[in-house]
């Protein structure tokens, strides 16, 4: 959510296409007032990192772009992993 040009509020999540759906594997946000990554695993559990600290949400926002971008296929297969366990 934007206001005035600024972000306000956003969500950046990385799903993957198995066994014919679409699943989220991990997402960065602010919902909680606080930028923060969640980590899920396939029994919808999710890990929570501390909260993260940036200049504005637009650094967070273009932070949580780059990190999925860079590293998409490790946290693709992590959640593999944890879905053979």
């Amino acid at each position: 959510m934007k206001e005035r040009g600024r972000i306000l509020r956003f969500v950046v999540q990385l799903e993957v296409y198995l066994e014919d759906i679409w699943t989220p594997v991990t997402r960065y946000d602010n919902a909680h007032r606080f930028v923060h990554r969640d980590d899920i695993r396939p029994d919808g559990t999710q890990i929570k990192t501390p909260p993260m600290a940036f200049a504005s949400n637009e650094d967070a926002f273009n932070f949580a772009l780059r990190d999925l971008r860079v590293n998409y296929s490790f946290y693709i297969e992590r959640y593999r992993q944890w879905k053979r366990i």
